[in-house]
Order: C-alpha cells, then sequence, then structure tokens
C-alpha cells in the first residue's frame, strides 16, 4: 500500500507542475525576466553621455548581446516615437516593428503616463500569426532630452509543450504505476511471506506443538528473526521436557518415601506396634525417609528462590581453608562405618569474600555428589589450589566418570546421568543445579572436568574474573 502511495505521490506532482502548473510558471517567470531585462537596459543607456549615444560600442554591443541572447526586439526613440536606435533578434515575428497600429498605440498609452521611469507591460496575441507576445515601454530622460525604449519578446507556444507532456505523462504514469505494483507485489512475497510463516509457528506453540520450525532464507531481519525464534522454539521445547521430567522425577522421589513411610506406619499399627525392638526398625526408616522427604522439599526451594533471585547474597570475608576442615571433620561417622576415605589439602588459612552459608551449601553439594559417585576404593581428594589467582576448589572421585555428551546437561535441574547402582540415596538431582545458581549469583567461575572410567573433578573459583561469568567444562 505504501508503495502506491509513493508512487501515486510522484504522478500527481508530476501532473500537477508538469501539466497545470507549468504554462503560468513559465509565463510569471518570462515576464519577471523581460522586465528586469528592459530595466537594464534603461541603465545602460542612462550611464552614456547623450552625444555618444548612437556612437557608444559599448551600448551597441550589450543590446546586440541582449537582444541575441533572449531573441528580443529592442529600439530606443526619441520623445515623440521616431525611431533612434534598435535591434531586431526577432525578424517577421515583431509586432512593433512590421505592425504600426500597436507600435502607436503603446506610445500613446505611454504618453499618457505621467511618471518616468516607470515601466509600462503589455501582452497580447498577434491576429495573423496567433503569436502571444511581451512588450514593455518606458520613458526618461538623459542629458535633459526624454528618449523611449520599446522592447518586445515572444512567447513560446507553451500550450502545445503541455499537450505533448500530457501524452507522455500519461504513458509515464501507467508504467509508474506497473512498476510499483510490480515491487509491492515482490515485497509482499518477500516480506508477507516469513510473517506468515511466523504468525503460524506461534500458532501451533501456543497449541502445545513445541517442535516446530520457521525455514530461515537469507541473511535479512526477517531470517534472523526467523533463526531467533527456532532458537526460542528449541529452548521452550528443551525447557518443557525438563520441567516433565522434574515433575516427574520429584513426583517418584516423593512417592518412594511416602510410601514406606505410610506402609511402615500401617505395620507398626497392625503388627509390631508390642515389639520394642522391630518397632524401633521401623520408625528410624520412616524418620529416615521423612528426612529425605525435607531434604527434597528444601532443595527444590532452594533452587527456585534462587533461580527468582529472592535469596539475597549476605557476603563477608570467611576463613575458605578452616570451613573445609570443618566440612571434612562431619563426614568422619561416614569414614569410620563406610570406610570411605576423603583427603583435604589446603593451606593453614585461605581467606575469600562471599556468602559464607551459600559457599558452604556449594561444598557439600559437591562433596555429597562426589560420595555418591565415587569408586569401588571410595576414595575422595578435596584440594584448594591457591597456586593461582583466583584461587581454586577442587573434588575429585574416583568414579566411572561422566560421559562427554552429558557433561553440558549435569548442571540442569534433576539431570542424572549416574545409573541407580550407585550409591543408595544419592540425592534429589537438584544439587548441582544449586551449586550453579550460588556460584553465578557469586560471579565465580566454575564446571567439570571427567573422563570414562577414570572419575571426575568438580571445581570453582574462589573469586569473579571482573564481572565474566565463565562455566567452563573440560
Amino acid at each position: 500500500m505504501a508503495i502506491f502511495g509513493v508512487a501515486a505521490l510522484v504522478i500527481a506532482a508530476m501532473w500537477i507542475f508538469q501539466v497545470f502548473l507549468l504554462q503560468s510558471i513559465y509565463l510569471a517567470g518570462k515576464k519577471s525576466q523581460f522586465i528586469a531585462d528592459t530595466n537594464t537596459m534603461v541603465s545602460s543607456i542612462q550611464q552614456i553621455q547623450q552625444g555618444d549615444l548612437l556612437t557608444s560600442y559599448d551600448l551597441i554591443s550589450d543590446l546586440g548581446d541582449l537582444a541575441v541572447s533572449n531573441s528580443y526586439y529592442l529600439e530606443i526613440a526619441d520623445a515623440v516615437g521616431n525611431p533612434m536606435m534598435s535591434y531586431n533578434a526577432m525578424g517577421e515575428r515583431s509586432v512593433l516593428k512590421n505592425n504600426s497600429l500597436v507600435r502607436n498605440q503603446v506610445l500613446y498609452t505611454l504618453q499618457l503616463e505621467q511618471n518616468q521611469n516607470n515601466v509600462l507591460f503589455f501582452e497580447d496575441t498577434h491576429s495573423s500569426t496567433s503569436q502571444d507576445y511581451y512588450i514593455c515601454a518606458v520613458r526618461f530622460t538623459v542629458a535633459g532630452q526624454e528618449l523611449t525604449v520599446l522592447t518586445e519578446t515572444a512567447l513560446a507556444p507553451v500550450g502545445e509543450a503541455v499537450d505533448a507532456i500530457r501524452g507522455q505523462l500519461i504513458w509515464v504514469s501507467i508504467v509508474l504505476l506497473l512498476i510499483a505494483t510490480g515491487i509491492a507485489l515482490y515485497i509482499s512475497r518477500s516480506i508477507a511471506k516469513p510473517v506468515k510463516q511466523l504468525s503460524q509457528a506461534t500458532r501451533e506453540i501456543a497449541k502445545g506443538n513445541l517442535l516446530v520450525q520457521v525455514p530461515v532464507q537469507g541473511k535479512d531481519e526477517l531470517s534472523v528473526l526467523a533463526q531467533d525464534f527456532n532458537i526460542m522454539s528449541k529452548e521452550i521445547s528443551k525447557a518443557t521436557a525438563l520441567q516433565r521430567e522434574l515433575v516427574a522425577n520429584v513426583s517418584h522421589d516423593i512417592r518412594t518415601p511416602l510410601t514406606m513411610i505410610k506402609g511402615y506406619a500401617e505395620t507398626i499399627k497392625d503388627l509390631t506396634g508390642n515389639n520394642p525392638e522391630k518397632r524401633n526398625q521401623q520408625l528410624d526408616i520412616i524418620i529416615d525417609e521423612s528426612n529425605r522427604l525435607n531434604v527434597l522439599v528444601n532443595d527444590i526451594l532452594d533452587l527456585s528462590k534462587l533461580q527468582a533471585g529472592q535469596q539475597k547474597m549476605n557476603f563477608i570475608q570467611f576463613d575458605l581453608a578452616q570451613k573445609l576442615r570443618d566440612i571434612v571433620g562431619r563426614y568422619a561417622l561416614l569414614e569410620s562405618e563406610e570406610q570411605y576415605q576423603i583427603s583435604l589439602s589446603a593451606p593453614e588459612h585461605y581467606f575469600i569474600v562471599g556468602d559464607e552459608v551459600k559457599i558452604e551449601q556449594v561444598i557439600y553439594n559437591i562433596l555429597n555428589n562426589a560420595v555418591n559417585h565415587t569408586g569401588a576404593d571410595k576414595k575422595i581428594f578435596i584440594t584448594l589450589d591457591d597456586s593461582q589467582l583466583p584461587g581454586r576448589v577442587l573434588v575429585r572421585d574416583t568414579g566411572k566418570g561422566i560421559a562427554p555428551e552429558d557433561l553440558p546437561l549435569i548442571w540442569d535441574r534433576y539431570y542424572k546421568p549416574y545409573k541407580k547402582d550407585d550409591r543408595k540415596g544419592m540425592g534429589t538431582g537438584l544439587g548441582l543445579s544449586i551449586v550453579k545458581a550460588i556460584l553465578e549469583a557469586h560471579h565465580f567461575a566454575y564446571g567439570v572436568d571427567s573422563r570414562l572410567g577414570e572419575g571426575s573433578t568438580f571445581w570453582f573459583e574462589t573469586a569473579p574474573r571482573g564481572k565474566k561469568r565463565e562455566h567452563k567444562n573440560g
């Protein structure tokens, strides 16, 4: 529509200026220029002494140039109109030269004019040739003698030119409209089609078809938009799949302890209520399963708050080396009862700035992950490397390792690349997602290096590198 509007404006402007206004513009310009040239001629004469009027080379040259360049008839006459000097560049078309009646009428009108130096303007059409013409007449005094200047010019047949232009403009208008139609159709197909495809794809996503993709053609803005739409569609599909998996896994993990709690509670009620030994064993199981539920709910709440930005970080300076020793000390029972070997290598003191509680949660989650998935030797190695800046905490296990295709996914919510035959009670599947959220809130770089059959090393740095978040998988 805009193309047609522009074409219509161009055509309308051409018709207005080339047809409707051409003649009036030409006549107004011609009249103004003709009167100005007459005044120029009078000024030239007034600069020459009367005795030199007829012999002045400069005057004769100026009049000749003015007449030839503009196709004028120029004449200098005395007070009663007797010619003294003339220059005719119009030939037989000159009315003043060839029609004494018109010339006498101009001189008579000039004599009736009382004011000198006032240019009188005449316009008429030659009766025999139908030629339009302009005449100017002015009377003035030079060296005590009155002189008369008569000038004449013929008008070009503008009407005929307008008729010719009108015929040409009709074809030009038709061609412009055809071109505008072609451009409009091309733009409509090149722009409207991708827009319709995007609109249709959006409706498909609204219906639940998250796998819809839009064809990408070219490198223009619409193609970039289509490419971004496809990326968005993939991310939405991925997020939806993770959400469904999260709901399914959480539901499964909630159902299992609830089933056990309910089963053992009914057993105590109906069978073992009077047997203290069995009753206490079953009550311990109920307590353990309740704790599992509590951990799961707390992990879900922590992750939701961290990702929503609702938990504020309380940044303080604390001794990370001492914090690591405190945490490892709490695993003494696990080492004595299940023969785990947790080795810590750290300097005596190492101070960092961060949220002490949240960093402690990060260390616990990574360490628990290592405990759950280390090898048969049950060895875990914790290192606080202060040999470079920023320092780095590394937790290495000797387990089966993680497949390369799983490495980018382990930080997602509830992603579990491990087998169910790993350590019983392996966790909620949200621990690494919580680690990711806390470290990114601190702007600490983090990552994992892993090889199948050799174990995995989870690490995070202890200070931000500028404001850039760094996430690496080795």
